[in-house]
């Protein structure tokens, strides 16, 4: 038995591949990710030098919170879409034997737990620090505000993490 390389298991573990990656597999997330770091690292800078721009004629607040706002929405939409291509390619369907399907449904729906959970609190995370920062007096209404506001993300992100993962599985009669 060979061991896998470690860049194989977090390519399995970010999207979700059960079994082993086959050369079709490798070969595109390989292609899709070199695209989505081209885009990045022509696209980063310009936001970058738009953001020095607005701390010149505004307020640094204003441009640290477009830097910080614009670089996250640019991973999150360059993330998205080079993963909804690589769904349409048929890159990360998982051909499961028909014993073994109800075992990775079952894996698919802790994924989405667990990305649900770790989602929520990022979010949570990031509504404190942001509250803090701009020095809001904390009352009840604000902390269930901060608990739904988080619950929302983290339920949104994990039961679309658990049915893609679940979507991609495929029964192979082999």
């Amino acid at each position: 038995m060979t061991k896998e390389k470690l860049r194989n298991s977090l390519l399995k573990f970010s999207y979700g591949i059960s079994g082993p990656i086959d050369e079709y597999q490798e070969k595109q997330l390989d292609h899709l990710g070199n695209s989505a770091y081209l885009i990045l690292t022509l696209v980063t800078p310009a936001l970058l030098c738009i953001a020095v721009l607005l701390a010149l004629v505004t307020t640094y607040r204003i441009a640290f919170w477009f830097a910080i706002i614009s670089l996250f929405a640019l991973f999150i939409i360059v993330t998205w879409y080079f993963y909804i291509i690589a769904i349409r390619q048929k890159v990360l369907v998982n051909e499961v034997d028909s014993g073994e399907l109800k075992e990775k449904r079952k894996i698919a729906i802790r994924r989405g737990i667990i990305t649900g959970i770790v989602f929520s609190l990022i979010e949570c995370i990031g509504l404190i620090i942001i509250y803090q920062n701009y020095s809001v007096k904390w009352s009840y209404a604000l902390i269930v505000n901060v608990i739904i506001v988080s619950i929302l993300v983290g339920l949104f992100a994990g039961v679309l993490a658990g049915v893609i993962a679940w979507k991609n599985l495929k029964k192979f009669n082999g």
